[in-house]
């Protein structure tokens, strides 16, 4: 007899071990790691942090609801083909382990596990229409959560098979259409806090017993259905699983931003710099951007966002503050910059064009960026593909100053690379309780 889907990925999850990872993946998973935790202090620094106080309990559950929205809150998260699988899978994996006792070894494990679990339920639905109307990232990143929590609750392969039954049956709606693209993009965001946490209930109920619908994923009426696909590529899901790895497919942001608006952002500063003025002098006459026709549309089109949440998915404000270079992540959205005049007026003077059809750009998200200046001189600059994505990979030194700015705020210097040192050291680690020491602090 064929067995289901979620037992494929139950024996996976039960059967998967550090040792037989390739060095190259136990490197990206530490990466990984690390930008997840620098996203979670950045968020730290947020107001909505102290209003997620009110879900601090003893329980598993609620921690991974605030981590994993804090990690997700500032859009500075990492990137792969259909969203951003490290919040739910790292906030996970953090809330077990530290219940749990884990040592390195079985975290790093878990979290390439849930890595790997969460990307391959991703895109494995496929969608004809670019603008769906039912899309959620959180939707299919609670897998990864699940996975992860299964496999630091040292799940066997029937209950791990349980555990991922149990989050496709309670995943959360696709609402995505209504808290980013809606008339007012909202704290709610991706919902990835609930992805989370409901990852890892389901392997909570699926460790005392509970039991989830195995062939959740088969049949016209599988869980891509649910997810609002079109159709499911069914050999995306367990082709190749523990042998080739989809989180060496993931990327790092160097903007605090939708990753759709990076390449834009990216060619924007790149051609103010090439033109040698500061853009407070209006010196320039205007700046175009061409760019994906998503981009040209609300919200991504939004001129002087109010709040940061509509801020992250503005094009115009990103671009305002890559150019005044300012550091990205929390100080992008504080009001003196949201409300500043003269990043207004830069931002008023951005044009957004949409790609024309005959024109096809190697990359899915490139930009281009053409600025006139007052005394007749123009500049052009083009990205194909944005640092930071996978298949143009930010520098290991970028990243490990991305961290050191998020974490130290809160950290101090010596504690933010106290950090680091461990991250890079857990499959070596015994124990997590320096890092979670860390982290509690």
């Amino acid at each position: 007899m064929t067995a289901f889907i979620t037992q494929t990925l139950g024996s996976y999850i039960a059967e998967e071990a550090l040792a037989r990872v390739p060095g190259d993946v136990i490197d990206k998973g530490k990466l990984c790691l690390l930008d997840s935790l620098g996203c979670l202090f950045g968020g730290h620094k947020l107001p909505m942090a102290g209003m997620l106080e009110v879900l601090r309990t003893d329980s598993q559950v609620a921690p991974a609801f605030v981590k994993a929205t804090l990690i997700n809150a500032l859009d500075f998260d990492d990137i792969y083909e259909k969203g951003h699988p490290g919040a739910t899978v790292i906030a996970a994996a953090l809330s077990v382990a530290e219940h749990m006792k884990s040592s390195g070894t079985e975290f790093l494990e878990a979290v390439i596990i849930g890595y790997e679990v969460s990307c391959r339920v991703g895109i494995s639905l496929a969608h004809v229409q670019p603008r769906k109307a039912i899309h959620g990232h959180g939707t299919w990143q609670t897998f990864g959560a699940a996975a992860a929590a299964a496999r630091l609750m040292r799940l066997d392969a029937g209950r791990a098979a349980h555990a991922i039954a149990i989050a496709a049956a309670n995943a959360p709606v696709a609402s995505v259409m209504k808290t980013v693209y809606g008339d007012t993009p909202s704290m709610a965001k991706n919902n990835f806090g609930m992805a989370a946490q409901m990852g890892v209930l389901a392997a909570r109920l699926a460790a005392a017993g509970y039991e989830g619908p195995l062939d959740v994923f088969e049949g016209e009426m599988g869980f891509w259905r649910m997810a609002g696909a079109d159709e499911c590529r069914f050999d995306k899901l367990t082709k190749g699983l523990g042998a080739s790895y989809e989180i060496l497919r993931v990327g790092f942001k160097p903007f605090s931003c939708c990753r759709l608006i990076q390449s834009s952002v990216q060619a924007s500063r790149d051609v103010v710099r090439m033109a040698g003025i500061d853009p407070a002098d209006g010196l320039h006459a205007k700046l175009v951007v061409t760019a994906p026709p998503i981009v040209c549309e609300p919200p991504f089109s939004k001129v002087r966002p109010r709040d940061m949440w509509a801020a992250q998915f503005s094009a115009p404000h990103a671009i305002a503050m890559a150019v005044f270079g300012v550091e990205s992540g929390p100080d992008w959205f504080v009001d003196d910059w949201l409300h500043d005049e003269i990043a207004g007026r830069f931002q008023d003077s951005i044009e957004l064009r949409p790609h024309t059809s005959h024109a096809s750009p190697r990359g899915a998200h490139a930009a281009s960026a053409w600025l006139q200046l007052r005394d007749g001189q123009s500049f052009e600059r083009h990205v194909d593909v944005a640092e930071g994505e996978a298949s143009n990979p930010m520098p290991k030194s970028a990243l490990e100053g991305k961290f050191l700015r998020l974490a130290s705020p809160v950290l101090g210097d010596s504690g933010a690379c106290e950090a680091m040192d461990n991250v890079y050291a857990l499959d070596k680690a015994g124990s997590l309780r320096t890092l979670l020491r860390l982290l509690v602090s």
